[in-house]
């Protein structure tokens, strides 16, 4: 199981989701860089304007209105800048053009805590490092055009979308390259939880699956590891059999059950990846209160020896492939409770690999 060149480095390791409920970016990576100095993430903080997983990442797309949250093409520049787009876009991937002078970079501006975790980690090289973008179609389900509509049902517009959101992720590879050799990009998914249900009527998995391969692709192509965050139940043979991400990461304090169901699915994924456990329940503030690392990591053996009874390997080679994760972001948490969040995600992930 462990011949794979990533395992080594990144087995039983914790990392984060990356939203914080504060307002100092450097503060935040004090933490990142504390309690998760393995595979150390750039800090979103939602609390501040400009950092709501929306907006944060739309920058550059024609007839974007961050006001709204709407992608119109009705503007009379739309047509001007989609032809813009894709010149930009053409120079980076055929003329091999450098993405730091295109609309496809995340400025100092777009991702503070980017730039934050640059400078803190400045002369040091770090095991792993982690970033993270809405995915592709969290996006484009999210804005809308200006009659209301998601954009993802218009293919002209998704297309933009998804291809923003392929080179951004890949500006954040070469980037974060600065600090190691190994770079994970998650890409954040919570809309795939309705994925099959009336609210997204007429979406095909097909559409869906060509979306996640050509960001994932772009991960992959420069170098890095893509992985995906869904922080509720989804389709998991969508993700497990089809979607070429070398990382799954979901809430595993909530939804434990109805992934591992999909056993054979999971038993070939982890013979190529790693799934995340996110056992920390950060979505559930009096969860949170009431576990402890030793609670959680009983939970996490549970999990294993039932996983190890349905696929035939071993609690030991499913720990090889296992990292640990918050079951989602900590951005609507108090102070304190984030705290307890990072000191119980370090010592789950110190208590799990110092007994393996």
């Amino acid at each position: 199981m462990n011949s794979n060149p990533d395992a080594n480095n990144l087995s039983g390791k914790a990392l984060l989701i990356g939203s914080f409920p504060l307002r100092d970016h450097r503060e935040a990576v004090r933490l990142i860089l504390e309690y998760t100095p393995e595979i150390p993430c750039w800090p979103q903080l939602p609390k501040l304007p400009g950092e709501g997983m929306l907006v944060q990442f739309s920058r550059g797309l024609p007839g974007f209105e961050p006001e709204r949250l709407v992608l119109n093409p009705e503007r009379e520049d739309f047509e001007e800048d989609r032809l813009r787009f894709y010149e930009e876009y053409l120079a980076v991937t055929e003329a091999r053009a450098s993405l730091s002078e295109t609309r496809f970079t995340l400025s100092p501006e777009d991702a503070p805590g980017l730039y934050a975790l640059l400078e803190a980690g400045e002369g040091r090289r770090l095991p792993a490092v982690k970033g993270q973008i809405t995915g592709p179609f969290t996006l484009a389900t999210g804005l809308k055009l200006p009659d209301g509509r998601a954009v993802f049902y218009e293919p002209e517009l998704r297309d933009l979308v998804v291809k923003l959101v392929a080179l951004k992720a890949r500006f954040q590879v070469e980037t974060l390259r600065k600090l190691s050799e190994t770079v994970i990009i998650f890409f954040d998914e919570p809309a795939l939880s309705g994925f099959g249900s009336s609210a997204f009527v007429g979406v095909s998995g097909e559409e869906v699956l060509s979306a996640l391969a050509e960001v994932a692709e772009a991960v992959r192509s420069a170098g890095g590891i893509p992985g995906i965050h869904v922080c509720g139940n989804t389709d998991w043979s969508l993700l497990l059999s089809d979607a070429p991400f070398r990382i799954i990461n979901f809430d595993a304090y909530d939804f434990s059950e109805k992934f591992i169901s999909y056993a054979k699915e999971l038993k070939n994924f982890l013979k190529k990846g790693f799934v995340a456990w996110g056992l920390v329940p950060t979505l559930r503030a009096e969860a949170l209160e009431r576990e402890t690392p030793e609670s959680l990591s009983e939970r996490f053996r549970a999990l294993s020896e039932e996983l190890s009874r349905r696929t035939g390997l071993s609690p030991e080679e499913i720990l090889s492939r296992s990292l640990f994760t918050p079951s989602c972001g900590m951005g609507t948490l108090s102070p304190e409770l984030t705290l307890k969040a990072l000191k119980d995600l370090r010592a789950l992930s110190l208590h799990l690999t110092s007994n393996a």
